[in-house]
């Protein structure tokens, strides 16, 4: 039976898929909408369309699954039209203030690395590339988005302007258990980046990680630069870039661990239990420690 209309793949999506070189072919029927299967040589996805016009996707990380999901965010298939409007209507601030933002990746992942990054934004010129870029909170860029995004934002400000910074496992487990706990880990490398960007700086803003972030920072913001600390803070353009910088860089970890591995390792803290079994009936916990962060109490469910 052939879908209705209104549950078929939007024409601007067909055309990309198109032009990628990409097969669309009808699968199933689902509740509310039709389900089909989108191939390309050996990658291959599914395309949600449901009767609300919303499209989601299905199936493994791949460069197919991304180029649908850039398109999907970028079309307001991941929410409403009026979210999509309010989200426009309160984008990143580029007032050109000179600042330092600063966000994290990968501190409640079970597999990968934690990642830091800080972004120094010096002027309005500085900031209107930012703009040019479209910068915005991370969580709302697919994959290929946000990796090509983080290339542009590093070649843009240039490398003294940026700093990255990565923990794989073992050495955040080392860290961590050095410092204490994850929040006064994170509050070393937030500090290592505000001493290596935070001159010349009018604001610091910090995306909160801990309520004791901003006692753990102070110290280390130079006199008369104000800091900032606060939830959500990727409303600032200098914290937006920090935090697609992050993520790229996760990602990045996470694409090499899961090529040692033999097989992709599932990002976040939920399912992740199938994934983490099997390193550990392969490679037993030294090969788990080399992949993920054991002091979780994941690895206890894992293990038993």
């Amino acid at each position: 039976m052939s879908p209705t209309r209104q549950n078929e793949v939007p024409d601007s999506l067909k055309r990309l898929l198109q032009r990628a070189g990409a097969d669309i072919s009808f699968s199933r029927h689902i509740d509310y909408g039709t389900q089909y299967r989108v191939t390309r040589g050996a990658d291959a996805t599914t395309l949600n369309v449901y009767r609300t016009g919303k499209v989601s996707t299905g199936g493994k990380a791949s460069e197919l699954k991304g180029l649908i999901e850039d398109w999907r965010l970028g079309n307001g298939g991941a929410r409403s039209s009026q979210a999509a409007v309010a989200s426009q209507g309160t984008g990143p601030v580029l007032d050109g203030t000179p600042r330092v933002g600063i966000d994290e990746a990968g501190k409640g992942d079970y597999f990968g690395p934690m990642v830091v990054a800080g972004v120094r934004v010096m002027d309005q010129h500085a900031a209107e590339k930012l703009k040019g870029i479209g910068v915005r909170d991370s969580k709302d860029l697919g994959v290929a988005q946000a990796r090509r995004m983080a290339q542009c934002i590093r070649e843009e400000l240039g490398p003294e302007n940026f700093r990255v910074v990565s923990l794989a496992p073992r050495e955040f487990e080392a860290r961590r258990n050095a410092a204490g706990n994850v929040n006064k880990l994170l509050g070393e490398l937030d500090a290592g980046i505000i001493g290596e960007l935070g001159s010349e700086v009018e604001v610091i803003v910090v995306d909160e990680f801990a309520r004791a972030a901003r006692s753990l920072l102070q110290p280390y913001v130079p006199e008369g630069v104000r800091l900032e600390v606060r939830p959500r803070a990727e409303d600032d353009a200098a914290v937006a870039a920090a935090s697609i910088l992050a993520r790229a860089r996760q990602l990045e970890e996470m694409d090499l661990l899961s090529g040692r591995a033999g097989y992709e390792l599932p990002r976040g803290a939920t399912h992740v239990h199938a994934a983490g079994r099997r390193v550990y009936a392969e490679k037993g916990m030294e090969g788990l420690r080399d992949v993920a962060k054991v002091s979780f109490g994941t690895t206890g469910r894992i293990v038993r």
